[in-house]
């Protein structure tokens, strides 16, 4: 199947499945189909099954997203619990398309808590409450952490299997071009594997590739140990003087150390002349890609370092930001250049590159598909030095196997059946999905989608801001208001008994409780009369916020 005969099966509003093997163009696709969701002023949100893979899509986990966070099962008492929180209950009840990056890591236990939770929250009883469910994503790839405590059968874990999957019965849209690998050598070898026809003559070519190596090679590892000990030794052995650059990160706290923490930018990068470096994003102007590798060669005046790449080619880099957007609106943000160490990286965070040179230890590698990853991020044979390899790093799971050759099949079907469909009856099913999802079926511009998006209420601003620890006056302060207007803010959230974090911002224990006992033998809730018991000891700001307490 074509990108562009996925897309205009996206727009149908259907449950789908878009994958594909590696380099076929599923992260285009769903670029694309974002920004025909945004243009229309359709809600959606992006999510993936890890924080690595949600920042490569600038969205957050979808356990995060759901409100189910790390549970394992769901009682009657946690799907409660989860309803109770304002903001989670909002995002499932007006959201319309919910977009699950790198699926094949989602274990199908959660997928079928994700639908209870979906149905529970828009009571509504359609698979995923009725929710249009982008998964995308290749089975191929890294599997599932099984737990010893599942209730599925080990052979059971994708997220295929779930019950939710096979009521929901999503579309399959399986792309079939190749947008990345430009050897027939390594598409033959990629395509043996998920076949699971590997054969003596591709252990061969395996085995000849291990003749090639230069030093601007990276080395990928199974392991995460000793990959930061070897970019430091490597790093430690320049000459030179460092520079150093840090992060600026702005954002609510809990999703602001989601983006730090599953983000491959450093918080605090150095670098040298000489430091071997990897991009971690796609450049804006093409002029490199996420997994480009090269090599920093100077610095300009503003210590702006200059990167020459495999090509030759030499780019000055400046920061970029990564982001959890939700519905067009910016929830986090970190700025950073774009750039890691990379003298050695592991096959995890190597989803999702595209790298022209590697050198990679299959030796210990130990689940299905991490062969497959490492191998799939090159774009040719002719860039890969196998230093180590075992037989079970080819291996791909035969579960997997089966489903494959079952998504081709219903794949092939879905694009027969949107064959019947003439441009005209094709744009009107479009509209009616736009229409039904509360959209616009003209294209806005970018001020008409913003006036679209509710305007977060003021109260809760603050409720965001107190909960990254901020002081009321540095609130009071970026939002250009009085702390009097804040405090009113927490006063409003207490009234509507919404969760709230004050400790920070409160007076001293002994003096809280001063205040508060004054308020009980006064028997009043008034500020004057306990400001006046008080002899002035304390202002009406502290007084107000011990109020929120009694």
């Amino acid at each position: 199947m074509t990108q562009k005969t996925a897309l205009s099966i996206l727009k149908l509003g259907h449950t789908v499945f878009l994958t594909g093997a590696a380099g076929s163009g599923k992260s285009y696709t769903l670029r694309e189909y974002i920004t025909y969701l945004k243009k229309h002023g359709i809600r959606y949100a992006v999510t993936a099954s890890t924080g690595i893979a949600s920042t490569h899509v600038g969205g957050t986990t979808i356990h995060a997203w759901s409100g189910i966070g790390i549970k394992q099962r769901l009682t009657d008492y946690e799907l409660d619990a989860i309803e109770e929180k304002a903001n989670v209950y909002k995002r499932w009840n007006e959201t319309q398309v919910l977009i699950i990056d790198e699926i094949s890591m989602l274990h199908a236990s959660f997928v079928d808590m994700l639908d209870k939770v979906a149905k529970h929250m828009r009571r509504n009883d359609k698979p995923f409450g009725g929710l249009q469910v982008v998964f995308t994503g290749d089975f191929f790839q890294l599997p599932p952490v099984v737990r010893n405590d599942s209730t599925y059968e080990s052979q059971e874990v994708y997220a295929f299997a779930s019950r939710a999957w096979k009521e929901a019965k999503p579309v399959i849209c399986y792309l079939t071009e190749q947008h990345r690998q430009d050897d027939d050598s390594l598409s033959t070898i990629l395509n043996a594997i998920r076949a699971g026809e590997v054969e003596e003559e591709h252990y061969e070519m395996l085995r000849e590739a291990t003749q090639a190596h230069t030093d601007d090679h990276i080395k990928l590892y199974t392991h995460n140990e000793n990959v930061d000990l070897i970019n430091r030794k490597a790093f430690n052995e320049l000459p030179g003087d460092v520079r150093t650059y840090e992060m600026v990160a702005s954002g609510k706290g809990a999703l602001l150390e989601a983006l730090k923490n599953n983000c491959l930018a450093d918080e605090t990068l150095e670098l040298k002349k000489g430091a071997k470096v990897i991009f971690i994003k796609n450049d804006i102007e093409r002029r490199f890609v996420n997994g480009s590798m090269g090599e920093v060669v100077d610095f300009e005046t503003d210590d702006t370092p200059v990167v020459e790449l495999a090509s030759g080619r030499r780019v000055s880099v400046k920061a970029d930001s990564w982001r959890i957007e939700e519905d067009g609106k910016v929830k986090a943000e970190i700025s950073q250049l774009p750039l890691k160490l990379a003298w050695a990286i592991t096959v995890h965070k190597s989803q999702g590159m595209t790298l022209e040179r590697a050198e990679i230890d299959l030796s210990r590698a130990f689940a299905s598909g991490q062969g497959y990853v490492a191998l799939s991020r090159l774009k040719s044979l002719q860039g890969l030095h196998l230093v180590g390899f075992n037989p079970q790093a080819l291996q791909v799971s035969e579960i997997v196997r089966e489903a494959d050759y079952s998504f081709r099949t219903k794949s092939e079907q879905a694009e027969q059946a949107l064959d019947k469909y003439d441009t005209e009856e094709l744009q009107k099913l479009h509209e009616k999905f736009l229409t039904q999802s509360g959209g616009s079926i003209e294209e806005l511009s970018e001020e008409e989608a913003e006036e679209l998006q509710e305007k977060t209420k003021s109260h809760v601003v603050t409720q965001e801001m107190l909960a990254t620890g901020m002081a009321l006056k540095d609130i009071a302060e970026v939002r250009g208001l009085s702390i009097d207007t804040i405090i009113g803010h927490i006063e409003k959230l207490a009234e509507l008994k919404e969760k709230v974090e004050l400790a920070h911002v409160l007076p001293k224990k002994k003096e809280v409780t001063e205040i508060k006992k004054a308020f009980e033998v006064l028997e009043t809730t008034k500020l004057t009369p306990v400001f006046d018991h008080l002899k002035g000891k304390y202002t009406f700001h502290q007084i107000r916020l011990v109020r929120v307490l009694v």
